[in-house]
């Protein structure tokens, strides 16, 4: 077998990552899932599931920001009753 191409590459990859998006879409399985955990099958979402995907990493953002908030506020209520104790 001959080596691909870098265009060669690209354009396998991108028909396999649009044949399993296809196939993700068909079986009812979350395409959205598969586009967050998978960068290049975002390209081949449709325009309503981008936006349900845009949805879904600002509030995996503001999730994210919610527990170091949390986990900062437990750093510092253990300093403070770490000095509290001496």
């Amino acid at each position: 077998m001959s080596k691909l191409t870098a265009e060669q590459r690209k354009a396998r990859d991108d028909e396999r990552f649009s044949q399993r998006v296809a196939e993700r879409r068909e079986k009812g399985e979350d395409v959205i899932a598969y586009a967050l955990t998978t960068k290049k099958a975002v390209k081949f979402l449709s325009k309503s599931e981008r936006k349900e995907l845009n949805r879904r990493k600002l509030a995996n953002q503001e999730e994210k920001q919610l527990k170091e908030k949390e986990e900062l506020k437990r750093i510092e209520a253990s300093f403070t009753n770490d000095t509290d104790a001496e």
